[in-house]
């Protein structure tokens, strides 16, 4: 009976978490709305590689294992940094409009990474170690990124006094991911240049618009704001 309670916890916890219809289409947005990448082999290229190699060699463990738990990035990677008591079972306003977030930034973010088709350096360079277990897909720009940056620039937003913390964590996140071989420097530019397109989107949605005075009320309610 636990292992069957257990089962179903996880399944809601899944279907909650990862299942949310984007805002708008990722392929309403030019890819060329953010600068272009360098192309492999080039001097811009390995001027990069280098940096991430020198990134590397002054990995610590505990940034190694880090950035393997921000693998799979999630509203609560940085929600739950800023208050360990915004969990999703009791704030499902909030989560909400993160995950409707989520799904926005991915959806886009993919339609770049496939327009611009940048391989990840520990793919083009055996130099590069892949850190963590590998991602799949194109480099450029960086998902990491541009999903820690919308939350950030979301949730400044709902706790404007967090701004800097939020996009300090984004930061973090986003040079783990360098760190780890999964990306460029220039991808990390590209996420974050793409976030700000997609805030510009969002806060002209009225969806999100709704959603998000929604989660304020939530929290304003609980005393968190």
């Amino acid at each position: 009976m636990k292992s069957y309670k257990l089962t179903l916890v996880i399944f809601a916890f899944f279907v909650n978490s990862a299942i949310a219809d984007p805002y708008f289409k990722g392929t309403t947005i030019s890819p060329k709305l953010i600068d272009k990448p360098f192309k492999v082999g080039s001097n811009e290229w390995k001027s990069e590689i280098n940096q991430v190699k020198n990134v590397q060699s002054y990995a610590k463990k505990e940034d190694i294992d880090q950035a393997a738990k921000e693998k799979e990035l999630r509203p609560e990677t940085i929600v739950l940094q800023i208050n360990p008591k915004l969990v999703r079972s009791k704030f499902p306003k909030l989560y909400q409009l993160l995950d409707r977030v989520s799904e926005t930034s991915r959806e886009t973010t993919g339609y770049f990474k496939d327009y611009w088709a940048i391989k990840r350096p520990y793919l083009t360079d055996k130099s590069v170690l892949p850190l963590i277990p590998a991602s799949n897909g194109y480099s450029y720009p960086s998902g990491h990124t541009t999903g820690s940056y919308i939350y950030a620039h979301v949730l400044s937003l709902i706790m404007p006094k967090k701004d800097q913390k939020l996009k300090d964590i984004a930061q973090t996140i986003a040079w783990h991911r360098v760190l780890a071989g999964m990306h460029y420097p220039q991808d990390l530019e590209g996420g974050k240049q793409l976030s700000l397109v997609l805030y510009g989107g969002l806060i002209q949605n009225s969806d999100f618009n709704n959603d998000l005075e929604e989660a304020k009320k939530e929290l304003s309610e609980a005393g968190i704001i």
